[in-house]
């Protein structure tokens, strides 16, 4: 037994090592990387500062010190692979591989990943992958995000210096190993039986298993003494180990449960305990910040902290105090309280509550979104009957001129059948308008969406012409069909290009973009070139009733978002303003 366990113990040491040896090289290339990419940044800065009014992503394309600058990072570095400067889009302006300067350049794993992972996945990674993670710097401008330094490591260079101190450490092992075998074996044959059998007690009470009934029964009465005060130390250790696990598991459980986030502190503002909603806003796990002093975990500017020292001091608690606080990324508001936590009048620590305005906010405006589609079904089912009678008046009466004018000339008979088909499309849209506002048993069938979108393009064509638009189509040839309401999803596109068209009173291209997102999803993006929608404004588009627009009725875009919900699907826009606005819609193929 002790052979073995001297022989586990080289072997995890080893391991260790190796984790040790894995996790530093990553640490270093990470340390390097964020080195780079400030120095890139203050390099920028200087650029911009040397170009006052200028376009600041030409004033960086243009400047051959800072693409000096890159090629040199990346040549002194043993592990960067290139170094780039792409736009708040994506797209690349100046990039160490000249060629690829204008296009997008595709999202990557961030290198500081490779930390947060365990060993065999960190080692799968640099070994097995042969993948490219980045290091990302944001721009900012005036406090106004315009692009981002990315810089790419490769694992094959970090490999190199894994495999180095992998192999030293593989010897080293393999001649600790038999030593170590060799040196086991020998004082396993001079070790006496009663410290084998006491070192076993003392190795199930550190396992929390309950220790041996019968005490070592040979030996001196020291050895038979020490036996006896392990086992009985042992079935307590093991009754209190029961009782606390059972308390803990309880307790975590029920708050775990909780949608709202609890932290615990001890009164040296040591982190005792938060539940998994709390976990998004301290931002690493339990049992990576258990035991460490809050301010240790949190930024020295972290809003919560100055709630820990006021109550803390001695001052009466804090209920519901809004506060913004960061959270995987971004900002949040916050209800916070922060109280007391006592014990027989004697102070025990802090407990801090965090309820997440947001998702209050969110059941709120879902409230008034289902109270004002109710409002406008009850509305829109008056109208209904008001509109199909008027349709179907006119249809019976195109009808009649069919018949009267059978002798016209073609150019009639084909006007005439544009105005029947017309007015059977208005027909239809009335009803699919009704099905939106009381949602039924979707029609489903295989959907050509490419076809369908030049369709929609060709019905819209005249009217957007005359208003100096054009509808230019990029469609994936292999896009496959989806399952859909045919008549609900050309509504939906028609408000769309409609939506584009109109916020375009200039003229300008909407590009009508297609492709497949793995095997479960199409995409379609619709880009204008408008006048773009505020960046406060751009979270109101969906909502019915909104409108940006003088005379616009706030329904068409909320009719779109419908739609696409209806059909398990997303839709998203991103916008710049003045430079126009793309619509993201997101579909199942099913």
């Amino acid at each position: 037994v002790l052979s073995l366990l001297t022989m586990l113990v080289v072997a995890t040491a080893t391991a260790i090592h190796l984790s040790q040896v894995s996790r530093v090289v990553v640490q270093e290339a990470v340390k390097q990387a964020e080195l780079i990419a400030k120095q890139i940044y203050a390099q920028s800065g200087r650029v911009l500062h040397r170009s006052p009014g200028a376009d600041p992503l030409e004033a960086l394309r243009q400047d051959p010190e800072l693409r000096s600058f890159l090629d040199a990072s990346v040549g002194y570095s043993p592990h960067l692979l290139y170094a780039l400067i792409s736009d708040s889009n994506g797209i690349v302006v100046l990039h160490t591989e000249r060629q690829k300067e204008g296009d997008p350049e595709p999202e990557r794993p961030n290198l500081e990943g490779l930390l947060k992972v365990d060993t065999l996945s960190r080692f799968s990674a640099l070994y097995n992958s042969g993948r490219t993670y980045e290091t990302v710097l944001p721009m900012t401008l005036n406090d106004r995000l315009f692009g981002s330094i990315r810089l790419g490591v490769s694992t094959t260079l970090l490999r190199r210096e894994v495999t180095a101190s992998l192999r030293q450490s593989l010897t080293v092992a393999a001649v600790a190993l038999p030593l170590a075998w060799l040196a086991a074996l020998v004082l396993a044959q001079l070790t006496v039986r009663p410290i084998r059998a006491i070192v076993g007690q003392v190795d199930r009470i550190r396992r929390g298993e309950p220790p041996e009934a019968t005490p070592v029964t040979v030996g001196g009465d020291e050895f038979q003494e020490l036996s006896a005060q392990l086992s009985r130390l042992g079935h307590e250790l093991q009754a209190d180990r029961i009782s606390s696990l059972s308390e803990k598991a309880h307790l975590q459980g029920m708050v775990d449960q909780l949608e709202d986030g609890v932290i615990f502190l001890n009164p040296e503002r040591h982190i005792l305990f938060f539940n998994r909603a709390a976990e998004t806003v301290v931002g690493l796990s339990l049992e990576q910040t258990v035991g460490l002093p809050i301010h240790e975990v949190l930024d020295a500017a972290h809003p919560m902290l100055p709630f820990v020292d006021h109550v803390l001091a001695g001052a009466p608690g804090i209920r519901n105090a809004t506060v913004v606080l960061p959270q995987a990324g971004r900002d949040k508001e916050f209800l916070v309280s922060a109280f007391h936590m006592e014990d027989a009048h004697r102070v025990m620590g802090v407990a801090i509550l965090l309820k997440d305005l947001e998702s209050v906010k969110t059941v709120q405006s879902l409230v008034s979104y289902s109270a004002k589609l109710a409002a406008l079904g009850r509305l829109t089912s008056g109208v209904a009957h008001e509109v199909k009678n008027p349709l179907n008046a006119m249809m019976i009466h195109v009808e009649l001129l069919k018949e009267q004018l059978e002798d016209a000339t073609p150019d009639v008979r084909q006007s005439l059948d544009v105005i029947g088909g017309e007015i059977r499309r208005l027909d239809r849209v009335v009803q699919g308008f009704l099905r939106f506002m009381r949602p039924q048993e979707l029609t489903l069938k295989p959907v050509d969406l490419n076809g369908m979108l030049q369709s929609v393009g060709a019905l819209l064509e005249a009217e957007s012409q005359s208003h100096g638009v054009r509808f230019v189509f990029e469609l994936d040839a292999a896009l496959p069909p989806v399952s859909a309401d045919e008549e609900l999803l050309r509504q939906a596109f028609i408000n769309i290009l409609q939506n584009a068209e109109q916020a375009m009173p200039h003229g300008g291209a909407v590009r009508i973009r297609t492709r497949p997102e793995g095997a479960d999803w199409v995409r379609v993006v619709v880009t204008d070139q408008g006048v773009g929608i505020a960046p406060e404004d751009l979270d109101k588009i969906f909502k019915l009733y909104y409108t940006s627009k003088p005379g616009g009725s706030g329904i068409g875009l909320s009719i779109v978002y419908r739609i696409v919900q209806l059909h398990d699907g997303t839709v998203e826009a991103k916008s710049q303003p003045g430079r126009g606005t793309a619509l993201i819609v997101r579909l199942p193929v099913r």
